[in-house]
């Protein structure tokens, strides 16, 4: 879900300032002010600033906003992360967008709209060195009022989902309402860290973040979710799959084939040694195909299959590192089919 990797966030910082007021580059002159410190034409209780420098003036411009971008926690970013693992996921042969996934979006387009706000008001070269220097600046007032737009919608979203988890009468629609009001407080702290930096305080919203929060870690808790995992690997497998669980706010126990519970993970693990073209190296292979169940119906929700592949000078370590490879995997996995399951 990752919800999210952030990358390029100083190309996607140029594509937002593309519309924005630039100023021609000055050669010669005095240092600039701004070049080694505050700018009293841009104070800093007014603007949030960064200056970039570059052999290339277009490119220090860039930097400039880059490093606007790296004093808020919300990074801004349009790139997805490639899947590197060797698995497939079925999620009921169709494609789901998590909740999660969603409230991290709101999130990143409240920032992108802040950070639009970002201006080159000063270029400058160095006649010595032939180095450009460039300062941009966001304006904070204008800035909150995005981050404002945005908190307030969360707001309303997470009272809403905080009326059907108190209402609820099943757990399993109890602990999907949890899920949801759980992902938008996260999106709010988000907003709320981005309008710090911008000097202002904290914004009343129309739930209790607190109680609402602990009341939702108690709905998720009190799914009985078993996790059986059997095979080569088996305690790696299991420490994985608890791990993904746990991210998703789901506490889990110890099984054996044949048990019920709520909600149960099965994996099936093996592990082989693997030619790798390089007598020096000792290569091995983990596998797993990994099975997550509504005990309610005993039906099957998600299953994917997953595999690792490492190689060292020792063999046992070779199939140590490719059972680490391999239960880092399952967590994240399974921590996505858990956001999407509470999705539907």
């Amino acid at each position: 879900m990752k919800i999210m990797t952030f990358l390029s966030i100083a190309l996607t910082l140029s594509a937002c300032g593309g519309s924005t007021s630039v100023k021609k580059s000055s050669s010669g002159g005095a240092r600039p002010q701004w070049v080694e410190g505050e700018s009293p034409r841009w104070p800093r209780s007014q603007f949030v600033s960064g200056v970039g420098s570059a052999d290339d003036e277009e490119a220090a411009a860039d930097r400039a906003r880059g490093e606007i971008s790296r004093v808020f926690s919300s990074n801004v970013s349009v790139d997805t992360t490639l899947d590197e693992s060797e698995g497939t996921v079925n999620q009921g042969g169709r494609t789901t967008t998590s909740f999660s996934q969603q409230v991290a979006q709101t999130v990143k387009t409240a920032s992108k709209k802040m950070l639009e706000g970002v201006e080159i008001v000063e270029r400058w070269k160095d006649s010595a060195s032939s180095r450009y220097y460039a300062l941009a600046t966001l304006n904070k007032g204008k800035a909150m009022v995005a981050v404002a737009e945005k908190t307030q919608a969360l707001d309303a979203d997470a009272a809403q989902w905080k009326t059907k988890m108190d209402a609820a009468g099943d757990k399993f629609e109890r602990a999907k309402a949890a899920a949801k009001l759980s992902a938008l407080l996260k999106g709010r702290l988000d907003l709320e860290n981005d309008r710090r930096v911008l000097g202002g305080g904290a914004l009343a919203g129309t739930v209790d973040a607190s109680a609402a929060k602990a009341a939702a870690a108690k709905a998720l808790a009190a799914l009985d979710v078993v996790v059986i995992a059997t095979g080569d690997h088996s305690d790696e497998l299991e420490t994985g799959i608890v791990t993904g669980l746990v991210a998703s706010g789901l506490m889990a126990k110890r099984g054996n084939p044949g048990d019920k519970g709520d909600m149960i993970v099965e994996s099936r693990s093996a592990s082989a040694p693997v030619e790798g073209g390089d007598e020096r190296w000792k290569w091995s292979r983990a596998t797993a195909t990994i099975t997550l169940k509504d005990g309610r119906e005993d039906k099957t929700f998600s299953r994917f299959d997953a595999s690792e592949r490492q190689a060292s000078a020792d063999a046992g370590e070779a199939r140590r590192r490719a059972a680490a490879g391999l239960a880092k995997k399952a967590a994240e996995k399974v921590a996505a089919a858990i956001t999407d399951f509470f999705a539907e």
